[in-house]
């Protein structure tokens, strides 16, 4: 999708039933970001056109030899290697250095020691806190906030904070299925960018950073980035700076000690979870409860007002003036741990899926991005489409989709995430439906309305619209439904944990259930639509080492490293095991004998020969290639797929690179989210998993003849919801298409047309 086409899918966000999405501030700079960007990555941009040549006017290179402006070069200055404010300021990657930085140890002081002890920022005059100790010689003192040449005051950014964010926010788990905490958000996303200069909006948010949860402080932070057209898209992996998300909490009990104020900790106590009514809510211990329950005075939980100072962090580590004292047992950043296999029942075999920290990063970036529409069908509906795949390769069978009927019976089941962030336990028990059952019949309707615009020259019409009021309306009602099992703060609240909790998997199987329902609905596709006269195809798979036309799967340590926040552990690295997959190629030979040159979209497919019941249908690689006239070889790298995220880096990894220049354009201009790799393939058995794989040459509608020539003209470069990069082609066909519709088995789809291959596969689950 090229950009005016992500900003129309803004506009149509907002343009029926109010729904708060991205401010016209926020279009403008990712608009303008996202523009540079593909200037920039262009192959026949020139790069070594570094305006070095006026470095005499330069006053950055004059006081500190980095030029203004270019990416590329270190950011350490002088025989001590110093940071130095002014420098990251007047360059890309200096700037990009402070925003992520502000992720690091989010919950401590803002003069902590951050970036390896390279980085100490302290607020202005202005600005500081009653709490902030003096500036020592060499640390970053940051602009004043100033408006219209107007010096503006903590007093008033506090003011002003107050009436933005309710006073009872702080109290819930930030979630982007709550319209309040999205509207709340995207307020202050404006705010920040508003500032009339990048220092103003970097002292803005460190300023107000000490009055916000540590989720809502992580998701501005994040959108800032995104919309700011000074910093670039690459971001570290959220699992590395808010690993209590994404990790058990045994991990990190060595890393804390029993010495641990009683008010530190959450209790599973339903009438005392609360969050710290300092704005930080249980985050010394970072937000795991207790394993023994404790009791808490009434007394200690009146009401908070935005006067008092205890709203600030209650643990400061690096704090040189007040008395708090640091966690016991710390260790030194290289100390490691490791998670074991550990969901060993039957019913939750599959956990690896469900509870793997990349594949529930991508969901939460994917909320926090989202474009809603098709896009939420569409990615809503891959994530279980894999996650069935997952349950076939272990015997288990297909989800029982959690639909109407079963609103009102008792869920039999329970879970547990064993994570920290506040979240609690699901108990077997009723949701209360009420709200859901008078919005359903709406739904449902909405599904065959749409239907009767139909598909209309080769575009899906009304998907987009019944994607909308989908997510906004009752898929986001669900969420909060099931959540409200514990007492709100189950993960099914949160898009960061939603996707451990099996019951995720049923929710959407019916929001699935209602959009198929529509699609079958439509009128069917046409020869037009699936062939391609004149075109034939041949295809294989070839793994790194096997079998031709079979994968291998195998379970592996990998390993993170992770920003233990105030524990006064530093970085320490993580190791944790995961699902896997030898690398492979797609090997395809598509045979023209048309008299031209001819665009074509080569999409891949992958389903189970048996079982699937076309809920397992698995999207692997989507692309587009000129035709010439004879044989057209083909070999294709697995992660050149468009879904699929490369391994990010860590948050300290980020930093490093970037303090040494070592971020190239390319890096710098792409956001490296996606779906992860290593989750790419199923489990299979060990003795092999019949899979089909199905290889689909189609034609480019003529709506889109035009699209491409701007995209060649371009190089190849595109734009997605993570950032910019290479390969991403203009298709206006449905998501998915064809098997977007029920069609039964992949013979039955390809019809023994020449443009498809069918090609039976098999997944070998054993050692790598």
């Amino acid at each position: 999708m090229d950009v005016e086409e992500v900003l129309t899918n803004f506009e149509q966000l907002e343009s029926n039933e109010p729904y708060t999405t991205v401010s016209d501030s926020f279009k403008a700079g990712f608009k303008a970001k996202a523009e540079a960007a593909m200037a920039s990555l262009r192959p026949n941009q020139d790069r070594t056109q570094r305006l070095y040549i006026n470095s005499s006017d330069d006053s950055l290179y004059l006081d500190y030899g980095v030029y203004s402006e270019q990416l590329e070069q270190p950011l350490l200055i002088g025989p001590e290697k110093a940071l130095h404010y002014g420098v990251l300021v007047n360059t890309p990657h200096g700037r990009h250095l402070l925003m992520v930085s502000l992720l690091e140890q989010s919950s401590g002081d803002t003069w902590g020691s951050k970036c390896g002890g390279k980085l100490n920022m302290f607020l202005p005059v202005s600005l500081r806190s009653s709490y902030q100790p003096p500036p020592p010689l060499g640390a970053c003192l940051l602009s004043n906030i100033v408006m219209k040449n107007r010096v503006i005051e903590r007093e008033e950014v506090m003011e002003k904070l107050d009436g933005l964010v309710p006073q009872d926010l702080n109290d819930d788990i930030f979630s982007w299925f709550n319209e309040t905490h999205r509207s709340v958000i995207h307020s202050l996303v404006d705010w920040v960018l508003e500032q009339e200069t990048f220092g103003s909006s970097f002292s803005l948010l460190v300023t107000i950073n000490e009055r916000l949860s540590k989720k809502m402080f992580v998701e501005l932070v994040n959108l800032v980035i995104a919309g700011r057209e000074d910093t670039g898209f690459v971001m570290p992996s959220i699992e590395s700076y808010m690993p209590e998300n994404f990790f058990s909490q045994e991990y990190f009990a060595p890393f804390y000690g029993s010495e641990v104020d009683e008010d530190d900790l959450n209790t599973e106590d339903e009438n005392l979870v609360e969050e710290d009514n300092r704005g930080r809510g249980g985050r010394s211990l970072p937000g795991w409860p207790s394993r023994s329950p404790t009791t808490r005075s009434p007394t200690t939980r009146s009401p908070t007002t935005r006067s008092q100072t205890t709203r600030r962090p209650t643990t400061r580590v690096a704090s040189t003036t007040s008395p708090t004292r640091r966690l016991a047992n710390t260790r030194a950043p290289s100390t490691s741990t490791a998670q074991v296999w550990s969901r060993s029942s039957l019913d939750e075999a599959e956990w690896y899926f469900r509870e793997d920290p990349v594949a529930n990063s991508h969901h939460t970036e994917w909320h926090r991005m989202s474009l809603g529409g098709e896009y939420f069908y569409y990615m809503h509906g891959q994530m279980l489409a894999r996650y069935e795949g997952e349950r076939l390769s272990l015997g288990l069978g297909l989800t029982t989709h959690f639909g109407p009927s079963q609103w009102n019976q008792r869920i039999s089941d329970s879970y547990d995430p064993r994570i920290g962030g506040s979240f609690r336990r699901r108990p077997a028990g009723r949701i209360n439906s009420g709200r859901m059952q008078s919005l359903v019949g709406q739904i449902q309707m909405s599904a065959i309305s749409n239907a009767r615009r139909g598909y209309v020259r080769g575009r899906d019409m009304g998907i987009e619209g019944l994607g909308r009021r989908m997510e906004r309306g009752l898929h986001n009602m669900g969420h909060s439904a099931i959540s409200e099992m514990s007492g709100g703060r189950g993960v099914m609240g949160s898009s960061i944990g939603a996707m451990r909790d099996p019951i995720f998997y049923r929710w959407h199987g019916f929001v699935d259930s209602v959009f198929k329902d529509y699609k079958n609905r439509l009128s069917p596709y046409t020869e037009e639509d699936l062939g391609f006269p004149g075109v034939r195809v041949t295809a294989s798979v070839e793994p790194q080492e096997g079998e031709s036309n079979t994968f291998y799967t195998y379970r592996e340590m990998a390993s993170v490293s992770l920003d233990m926040d105030h524990s006064g552990a530093g970085n320490i690295n993580v190791q944790y095991n995961r699902m896997n997959h030898r690398p492979f190629t797609w090997n395809i030979v598509v045979d023209s004998n048309r008299a031209a040159r001819t665009p074509a979209i080569v999409r891949v497919f992958m389903i189970p020969t048996n079982g699937g019941r076309g809920r397992a249908t698995i999207h692997m690689d989507h692309f587009y290639m000129n035709l010439n006239p004879g044989e057209n070889s083909i070999t294709r790298g697995e992660l050149e797929a468009p879904h699929l995220s490369k391994s990010r880096w860590s948050l300290s990894q980020l930093q490093s690179n970037l303090m040494n220049g070592q971020v190239g354009r390319g890096q710098f201009s792409w956001g490296g989210c996606g779906w992860p790799r290593h989750l790419n393939v199923p489990r299979g058995t060990e003795g092999g998993m019949a899979w089909t794989v199905m290889v689909m040459v189609s034609q480019v509608l003529p709506s889109d003849i035009p699209r491409i020539g701007a995209w060649e003209a371009q190089r190849n470069v595109a734009w997605s919801y993570c950032g910019v990069r290479q390969g991403v082609v203009p298709d206006s066909r449905p998501l998915g298409f064809p098997a977007d519709r029920n069609f039964g088995s992949a013979s039955n789809l390809a019809r023994g047309r020449s443009n498809w291959a069918v090609v039976p596969v098999r997944i070998v689950h054993g050692t790598s």
